[in-house]
């Protein structure tokens, strides 16, 4: 049942997995979360992957601490605290850290399943460590072969990714889109980028969002600062600071700011296409907000189109 499917973790917490993971890498949410759509993991460590290609899914990187080098096309790119970048399927990249400190991130891959590549390395680390340089790379692309994943080890296998799609955001920079948003809501990917896959949005929480239902898209949010109160299923949960939560599609559910200031959180829908529906409250907002509380009514003349229902 989509009830069973709600996910509340603490800082640090981490979803099931088949075997212990590294300890600097906890999940988020998994394939079997998400119905295949995403994973998301936390990592906490080094940071550094030599070059590697992910033939079958796309990356998303969201920095939340420490400084990460991420090369493509020969060039490194250096991301700090809230800064991010879209690594596309097919494309050659490579990531090291910059600094002393951890890298302290957000990894998404869409399709999801990379926590289980994750969970097959450290199945296999004994082993691993036993082989010499070579024979030890070429186990990990044995390994990673069912994921899509694999390094490059000398051999004349090239890219058949689209590095257009590659880019980077500066923190507090947003993905232009059909209209200029407020900064509250900048859009880190949008659904175009992403094939359809998901939406991220960096949105600072400070109206009360009335109680609604996404039918298709699930919503997942990660705290980045302050208090978020939810409510799910008759329950009330407060979100802080490295928080996660998982709204399932079909569950009715609130949202408003338990602190002051107000909570800023990274809120991801999959499918995306939640970015689109911003756009257009933006557009309406002299129809659907009234003395800074938004109007149910006047938002369901907006929302049906994007399959969500808000309770008037």
């Amino acid at each position: 049942m989509s009830h069973d499917r709600f996910i509340f973790l603490s800082p640090g917490e981490s979803r099931p997995t088949r075997v212990p993971l590294p300890p600097w890498t906890t999940v988020k949410a998994g394939v079997a979360d998400t119905g295949g759509r995403l994973s998301l993991l936390e990592n906490n460590g080094d940071g550094s992957i030599p070059a590697h290609v992910h033939d079958t899914f796309d990356e998303f990187v969201y920095v939340l601490g420490g400084e990460l080098g991420i090369e493509v096309g020969g060039r490194t790119h250096r991301l700090s605290a809230g800064m991010c970048a879209l690594l596309p399927r097919g494309v050659t990249h490579a990531m090291r850290n910059l600094s002393e400190e951890p890298v302290h991130a957000l990894q998404l891959s869409a399709p999801g399943g990379w926590e289980h590549y994750i969970e097959d390395v450290s199945d296999a680390g004994q082993t691993l460590m036993r082989e010499d340089g070579s024979r030890g790379r070429a186990k990990i692309n044995e390994i990673g072969a069912p994921y899509g994943m694999r390094y490059h080890l000398g051999d004349a296998a090239g890219d058949g990714g689209d590095a257009g799609r590659f880019f980077v955001l500066e923190a507090g920079q947003a993905r232009p889109g059909r209209l200029r948003v407020p900064p509250a809501f900048a859009v880190k990917a949008r659904s175009g980028d992403t094939g359809g896959a998901f939406s991220l949005l960096e949105v600072v929480v400070a109206q009360e969002i009335p109680r609604h239902v996404h039918h298709e898209a699930d919503e997942c949010i990660y705290v980045l600062d302050g208090a978020l109160t939810v409510e799910f299923d008759g329950r009330i949960h407060t979100a802080t600071r490295g928080q996660f939560v998982l709204l399932p599609h079909g569950v009715p559910h609130a949202l408003r700011p338990g602190s002051t200031p107000p909570p800023r959180v990274l809120q991801i829908s999959s499918p995306g296409g939640w970015e689109c529906f911003v756009e257009d409250l933006i557009e309406a907002r002299a129809q659907v907000s009234s003395g800074g509380r938004l109007d149910p009514a006047a938002l369901n003349a907006i929302a049906a189109k994007y399959r969500i229902t808000y309770e008037e």
